[in-house]
């Protein structure tokens, strides 16, 4: 079975999806309590600001048990005693493959075909991969998933307009600041949603930019790419009067921008206004600032304004893109439904190679050698014919593996002492 297990932007708030969101080293522990608890070991994790979806591979359960372990694990993880049940989706097997290749293609996004979902799929496999969490299935599911991606994005027009969170926020700054050329930019991050927002606020003109992050040499790295100047992460928010807007995207679990932090930069700044974008989850900016006057604060559910019209300029390739994702599905299916044949296809061949030789070796007790080996050579062309024929008729009965009842009794039938 592979399961799907998740919440996003459309089921719950983002004070609830924060509280589910994972960094690569809780995907490590979480996998082995998970493993600890429920002996499921081959999941890949997906973790972003909109959504936190845990695809996993497994047979020791039925369907709704196999939700409640891997929910009741999640809940213990995080030490959550909330009941959050109702706000997770629950999909297994033809449902969970269609739903990650619409996430790849950008059919699930807050933003109907965002490009930044793909890289971080991308990510999120590897990393799984590389620790050794994802079976072949998992494997091959998610490489057909990049296949959908990329063939809806290059054959569809789902593309056009923005195509990112960090897009999107940008667009609604420069609507409430009338433009953003002369304006002075502080991001704080290094990481992939810092760089296209900076990449996209360079779009816009702006050139009065300053990064900040935790590891300074990956600031520095980032800065020298885009012709900017690099801030000390230690006690930036002292400085935080000097800029126009600033855009905060981390994987920090705290408040990076307090209230306070906010209020006294205030003093500096003579009813200066402000812009702060909080691309983070969880989030990384005291949400109470946005009561401050001249203080506009941005969060990545504040976007849904921008996100219709997106939405509707796109609304004609949704169905071009489901034919996409249709046959790459179709495509998966049949090699998951033809793996379920190799266990038959292996029996059907060892009891008629057993049956041959068992008969060859009582045979040879009564003929001469010229005999035994004509004899041996047309009882293998016999077994050979008869076993392609068995497979033939195997995969015509049981519709190449679909047929898990038909298979079963195959598998019932060639189980010969």
């Amino acid at each position: 079975m592979i399961g799907l297990l998740g919440i996003n932007h459309k089921t719950c708030s983002l004070e609830i999806r924060e509280k589910y969101s994972f960094t690569n080293q809780e995907i490590i522990e979480f996998s082995e309590l998970l493993y600890q608890e429920t002996n499921i070991s081959d999941i890949v994790i997906l973790s972003t600001c909109n959504r936190t979806e845990i695809y996993f591979s497994q047979d020791l359960y039925d369907r709704q048990m196999a939700f409640e372990q891997v929910y009741n694990t999640l809940n213990l993880f995080k030490s959550i005693l909330e009941h959050h049940w109702h706000a997770f989706y629950h999909k297994s097997n033809v449902e969970a493959v269609t739903h990650l290749f619409e996430v790849a293609s950008g059919l699930d996004s807050m933003i109907l075909g965002e490009d930044q979902i793909i890289g971080q799929i991308k990510e999120a496999y590897l990393f799984c991969t590389k620790a050794a969490l994802t079976d072949d299935i998992l494997m091959r599911l998610f490489q057909k998933s990049f296949e959908a991606g990329k063939r809806v994005r290059s054959e569809t027009g789902i593309k056009l307009g923005n195509t990112s969170i960090s897009s999107a926020a940008v667009e609604l700054c420069n609507k409430y600041m009338g433009g953003l050329a002369q304006k002075s930019l502080l991001i704080v991050g290094a990481g992939d949603t810092s760089t296209l927002a900076l990449q996209n606020f360079k779009n816009k003109a702006v050139k009065n930019i300053t990064i900040t992050n935790r590891t300074l040499s990956n600031a520095q790295t980032l800065a020298n790419n885009y012709k900017a100047k690099v801030l000390e992460f230690d006690n930036f928010q002292s400085q935080l009067h000097l800029f126009d807007i600033v855009c905060v995207a981390t994987h920090s679990k705290d408040y990076l921008i307090k209230a306070e932090d906010v209020t006294k930069s205030a003093q500096h700044s003579a009813n200066k206004q402000q812009i702060f974008i909080d691309l983070s989850v969880p989030r990384n900016i005291d949400e109470s600032i946005s009561q401050f006057e001249n203080i506009q604060l941005i969060c990545v559910d504040d976007l849904e304004a921008v996100v219709q019209i997106t939405a509707e300029k796109r609304q004609e390739c949704i169905e071009q893109a489901t034919v996409i994702i249709q046959k790459v599905q179709t495509e998966f299916s049949e090699w998951l439904a033809s793996r379920s044949l190799r266990p038959a296809i292996k029996t059907i061949t060892s009891v008629l190679q057993s049956v041959h030789n068992k008969e060859l070796k009582l045979n040879k007790k009564y003929d001469s050698i010229e005999t035994q080996n004509a004899v041996e050579e047309y009882a293998e062309h016999l077994t050979q014919r008869y076993t392609g024929l068995l497979i033939k008729n195997l995969k015509e009965l049981t519709n190449n593996g679909k047929d898990i009842d038909s298979l079963k009794i195959v598998d019932n039938l060639f189980k010969l002492d």
